[in-house]
């Protein structure tokens, strides 16, 4: 596979003028992208390996909040190309002299189906979705062909009903033959490792601690800041679906099943040939100008005045598996993303909004090509 497109491709490209199609895997002008065409699905092995967590406002809380949790079943489609998107520039491209930039692009449609929640303090309000469609979110993947910037040579935007919109910007990186019968240590900085628990409880503002906040004069509790956080870790979230040799999602460690799913589902299968890593953040300087004043987030005021989304970041992780008993090549996909939401005020003096992570986790496997059935079932 050859990641990054070359001259001539980029030459054929912006000769034959823009151009749209359905998606196709393997396609070397997608570069980076060309492992993402069809639909993902957790499908029998892979029920039930999404797991969601987010901290949300709720006045009669004891603290102000809850945290919930989510076990759930997804859809991924990745269906049209579009081609040789021009960008007007008057910088030479180091490699190939071009003053314009090229780009290929990749829709997208995500659609999560709740199997499970559970929230603390318990409510019970989101019982009501199970069997339901509880997000959905069109949106693009970008591979910029050419001009990079600082690196940057891949995008991703996204648009969410409750009135968000992201662009998140980054980078990707290939690698081949590095999962052999992978080992727990292996796995040590290869897969994304996030805590879930909230920024700003503690006296210090980077610290990510599970006690009450005590009073240092009287030693009483000002307030237990982090009973929901503390709750979940002490009893990990295993939803309805019960999934073999997992301890449960919990929020310090909040991705610990997908190096479960690595190394107890897809290493079985046989040897994982080829890798591609795909990660942005909205909080990098996309411009390399230090423009922005936010941090490729806006939502709609409701949003903005109660609960903000200031920030997200995601890794991709596609696997091409040759599998041992049948000879035949499948194709897994591993995420964690984790969004800022900002809201009510921190309790322990510093200035500003406590930052609330909502983490989103799966493990899925490619079980078509991009379709126009596929592009409709995506609209139901």
């Amino acid at each position: 596979m050859k990641t990054r497109v070359n001259k001539t491709q980029i030459k054929k490209m912006v000769k034959e003028g823009r151009s749209s199609a359905l998606a196709k895997l393997n396609d070397p002008e997608l570069g980076p992208l060309q492992l993402l065409p069809g639909t993902w699905k957790n499908t029998k092995k892979l029920k039930g390996f999404g797991f969601n967590m987010m901290a949300l406002p709720f006045s009669d809380a004891p603290n102000g909040f809850r945290v919930l949790m989510n076990q759930y079943d997804e859809e991924l489609t990745f269906a049209v190309t579009d081609k040789g998107v021009p960008n007007r520039g008057r910088t030479p491209d180091p490699d190939n002299g071009s003053l314009d930039q090229t780009i290929v692009a990749l829709n997208y449609f995500q659609k999560i189906i709740q199997i499970d929640s559970d929230d603390f303090p318990k409510t019970k309000l989101h019982d009501r979705f199970d069997g339901k469609v509880i997000h959905k979110e069109p949106g693009l993947w970008l591979y910029m062909a050419s001009h990079e910037t600082d690196g940057m040579n891949i995008a991703r935007l996204g648009t969410i009903p409750h009135g968000n919109s992201f662009l998140a910007a980054g980078r990707f990186r290939e690698e081949r033959d590095i999962l052999i019968n992978p080992k727990e240590e292996q796995l040590r900085g290869f897969l994304p490792s996030i805590n879930g628990v909230v920024v700003g409880g503690g006296e210090n503002p980077d610290e990510i601690d599970l006690e009450p906040i005590i009073d240092p004069n009287t030693g009483e509790t000002i307030i237990d800041y982090f009973e929901p956080y503390r709750h979940y870790h002490e009893n990990p979230y295993n939803g309805k679906v019960n999934i073999s040799g997992f301890a449960g999602f919990e929020p310090v460690h909040a991705t610990r099943l997908l190096d479960h799913s690595l190394l107890k589902v897809l290493s079985k299968i046989g040897k994982i040939k080829r890798v591609m890593r795909l990660r942005v953040d909205s909080t990098l300087d996309h411009s390399g100008t230090n423009r922005f004043p936010h941090s490729g987030i806006v939502n709609i005021p409701f949003v903005v005045k109660e609960a903000d989304a200031t920030a997200m970041n995601s890794t991709f992780i596609i696997y091409e598996v040759l599998d041992s008993k049948n000879g035949k090549t499948r194709f897994f996909m591993q995420y964690a993303q984790n969004v800022i939401l900002d809201f009510i005020g921190r309790p322990d003096g510093h200035p500003g909004r406590a930052r609330w992570p909502h983490i989103s986790i799966n493990t899925m496997e490619r079980v078509s090509d991009a379709s126009e059935k596929e592009m409709l079932a995506t609209l139901i």
